[in-house]
């Protein structure tokens, strides 16, 4: 008997804590961004000798069900083309697709070169989804003052998928490859650190950098130090304790280097490109990195 009275006991106390307790009000989850690019294995590059029948293949792929509108671009040293834009309708059957063509890009980007084969280029096929509630994605969402976050990371290699969405794709005109594999001397590099640590210009010289070709591939080469010895220099402090602590990679192609793939140790993506003199030897090319870092190295062939 004593045991009923005290659960009765306990089920009176419990519902007066429910009659006295406030609502909770907890927000309708909201959704994000899905969309993926791929490009088809058999046409995700244009070669340089047969421009005349090769192109470039792509579908892009949704299952949300909230767009306002979706923007395919692509981009070349810094210019951007739209190659289209799509609304919720376009995506109802799950994808898109588009191809690309050398005579498309000599018109988009002006560079005849590029139709008859005598010129190679790098391009980005990067996606802007709008949803119907006013969030844009890839966009930057306001912390605080001076701080914001980007509301799609850039993923472990920094120009790959994340997720289920796609920062950005890789295509190109590729040329017949060259080996620039070897060792290379930093004839300088020259660059600016938005760190405390490291105020004003920085100019190093000296250091040894190595090109090794990545397995399978005849035109990606992992650089030994992508700063040209930088970091070292500027973020010992920070546990760089070698030059080789921040490695990279580069596409090469027609006497360019673009460089791929590639995250600095502190977690952000390195992006960058620059020329090749076969003649001289020597690669020269500017990067950057998420902090606003910059500089550009020069590379001497040993």
């Amino acid at each position: 008997m004593k045991n009923i009275t005290y659960l009765l006991f306990l089920a009176c106390i419990g519902l007066c804590w429910l009659s006295c307790k406030d609502d909770v009000h907890i927000p309708e989850a909201k959704t994000g961004a899905n969309l993926r690019i791929v490009l088809d294995p058999d046409h995700s590059t244009i070669s340089s000798t047969a421009v005349a029948t090769d192109f470039i293949s792509w579908e892009a792929f949704s299952v949300n069900k909230d767009l306002d509108h979706v923007d395919i671009i692509l981009s070349y040293k810094g210019q951007d083309h739209l190659l289209n834009r799509y609304s919720q309708a376009d995506f109802n059957d799950g994808s898109v697709d588009g191809t690309i063509t050398a005579a498309d890009l000599a018109g988009w980007f002006n560079v005849a070169g590029f139709a008859d084969g005598s010129r190679g280029g790098i391009f980005t096929i990067h996606p802007v989804v709008a949803l119907n509630d006013g969030r844009v994605y890839p966009g930057y969402v306001h912390l605080a003052n001076g701080d914001s976050l980007l509301n799609i990371g850039t993923g472990p290699l920094g120009n790959v998928n994340t997720g289920a969405f796609t920062v950005q794709k890789i295509t190109a005109i590729l040329c017949p490859p060259v080996d620039i594999a070897g060792s290379y001397l930093v004839v300088s590099a020259i660059g600016n650190s938005t760190d405390a640590c490291c105020a004003g210009g920085t100019t190093i010289s000296g250091n040894i950098v190595t090109l090794t070709p990545v397995p399978g591939s005849s035109s990606n080469y992992i650089v030994s130090d992508i700063t040209g010895g930088l970091y070292f220099e500027w973020y010992d402090e920070y546990g760089i304790l070698a030059p080789e602590n921040s490695p990279g990679q580069f596409l090469y192609n027609c006497n360019e280097v673009t460089i791929v793939d590639t995250q600095e140790p502190f977690g952000t993506a390195v992006q960058g490109e620059g020329l090749s003199d076969a003649a001289a030897g020597t690669i020269t090319y500017t990067w950057a990195n998420g902090y606003g870092d910059t500089a550009t190295v020069t590379l001497q062939k040993q």
